[in-house]
C-alpha cells in the first residue's frame, strides 16, 4: 500500500490487519509467564533474590524461571543485567537497563534465552516507526481505561508490517471497532487476536507499564 491510509478507505484499512505477525507481543514487559508481569515484581522479585535463589517452593522455582525468561537470572545466580537491576533505584532505571540489554544482545543469544523476546524487539522497535500523533496519544493515555479500546488497537498494530507506519490517530479510531467483528477479520489472525483481547491484552494497564518501557526503549537507544 503506497502512501497514506484514507480514514474512509475501510477495505485498505481492514487489510492491514492482514500484516499481523504472530505471536502478538505487547508493550510492556509481560513476556515471560503467569506471574512476573510488570516492572514493579521484577524489582520486587529481584529485591528478594537470596531467598528465592535458595528456595525449594513451587513458587519460587516459577519465579526464577520466569527472571531467566526475561535476561535477569540463569538457573539459581543473577545475570550480569540482574544484578545491575537488583541496584536500580526506580522502575524507570529497571526498564532502561532491560530495554539497553534487548538492544544490545544478539538476537540467537535472546532465542536461546527466550525467543518471545525476539517479539519484544520488533514491537517496541514498531512503536517509535509509528506516527507521532499515534505514538503520543498512547504514552499520554497509557494508563486511561477510558481510551483502552484505541490503546489496544495501537498494541496490536505494532505487530503489523510497515504499512501501519503510515497511519493516523483517525486511521486507528476507525480501525478498532473492527476488533470487536471477527468475520471482517483475516481468518488465520482471528484467533490470535481473539487471544490477545481475551487473555494477554487484557493483562497490566493498571500499571504505568506501557508508558515506562516504550520510553525506556527511546532512551536506551539515545544512550547507545
Amino acid at each position: 500500500m503506497a502512501g497514506p491510509v484514507k480514514v474512509e478507505d475501510h477495505d485498505a484499512l481492514e487489510d492491514v490487519f492482514a500484516t499481523i505477525q504472530v505471536p502478538i507481543g505487547l508493550l510492556n514487559m509481560d513476556y515471560a509467564g503467569n506471574n512476573i508481569r510488570n516492572v514493579g515484581r521484577v524489582r520486587e522479585v529481584l529485591a528478594s533474590w537470596n531467598s528465592v535463589r535458595t528456595a525449594t517452593s513451587g513458587a519460587a522455582g516459577k519465579q526464577r524461571s520466569e527472571l531467566k525468561l526475561l535476561g535477569f537470572a540463569d538457573g539459581r545466580e543473577l545475570t550480569e543485567l540482574g544484578r545491575a537491576a537488583s541496584a536500580a533505584g526506580s522502575r524507570d532505571e529497571v526498564a532502561r537497563m532491560w530495554c539497553a540489554w534487548l538492544q544490545g544482545t544478539d538476537d540467537a543469544q535472546l532465542a536461546a534465552i527466550n525467543q518471545r523476546l525476539l517479539v519484544a524487539k520488533r514491537v517496541f522497535t514498531q512503536f517509535w516507526r509509528l506516527q507521532p500523533e499515534v505514538r503520543d496519544y498512547f504514552l499520554a493515555n497509557a494508563e486511561s481505561p477510558a481510551d483502552r479500546e484505541t490503546l489496544k488497537t495501537i498494541e496490536l498494530l505494532c505487530n503489523a508490517r510497515d504499512v501501519v507506519q503510515e497511519l493516523s490517530l483517525d486511521d486507528i479510531q476507525t480501525l478498532t471497532p473492527l476488533l470487536e467483528q471477527p468475520q471482517r477479520l483475516p481468518q488465520f489472525v482471528r484467533a490470535a487476536i481473539a487471544d490477545y483481547q481475551d487473555n494477554k491484552g487484557m493483562r497490566g494497564w493498571d500499571f504505568p507499564d506501557r508508558r515506562i518501557v516504550p520510553v525506556a526503549w527511546r532512551e536506551a537507544a539515545e544512550m547507545a
